[in-house]
């Protein structure tokens, strides 16, 4: 399985997985879309990671896999496609907020960071504004 471009079509689905893993998906839209991918399996979208453009930064969000396949490498496979994606951007650096992943994370590269230290434009964000909790670590990784 190899994670594709997600469509409009794959909202829902994106918006429902994102639900069940406790992550939040109330200011995703079509635009945001645009830089998220899937992965499927037989037709069924069992996980998904987007990046919220902030040029020359990205802000790397809802990454989330089904539980049913979790352990399996896909959660770093999604992580790298967005890395990927980035580096192919020219973005120097992607930021992420987490509840439960830090050890996840770290393990990739990303270092913790103060909130403080949080560029303005990331902090500009819906998710870090109000959708997750001030208790999320704030993570980035240069790349």
């Amino acid at each position: 399985m190899k994670p594709i471009a997600a469509s409009p079509t794959d909202e829902p689905r994106i918006k429902e997985l994102l639900s069940s893993c406790g992550l939040p998906n109330e200011d995703i839209t079509s635009e945001h879309l645009h830089h998220f991918w899937v992965l499927k399996k037989q037709n069924q979208t069992i996980g998904v990671v987007g990046l919220e453009i902030l040029r020359p930064l990205a802000f790397l969000r809802s990454l989330a896999i089904d539980p049913n396949y979790r352990n399996q490498g896909l959660g770093s496979q999604m992580t790298q496609q967005a890395e990927k994606y980035g580096d192919s951007l020219k973005l120097h650096a992607l930021y992420l907020l987490t509840m439960t992943a830090e050890d996840f994370f770290a393990k990739r590269g990303y270092k913790k960071v103060p909130k403080e230290a949080i560029p303005n434009q990331i902090q500009g964000t819906a998710e870090f504004r109000s959708l997750c909790p001030a208790t999320a670590v704030c993570m980035v990784k240069f790349i």
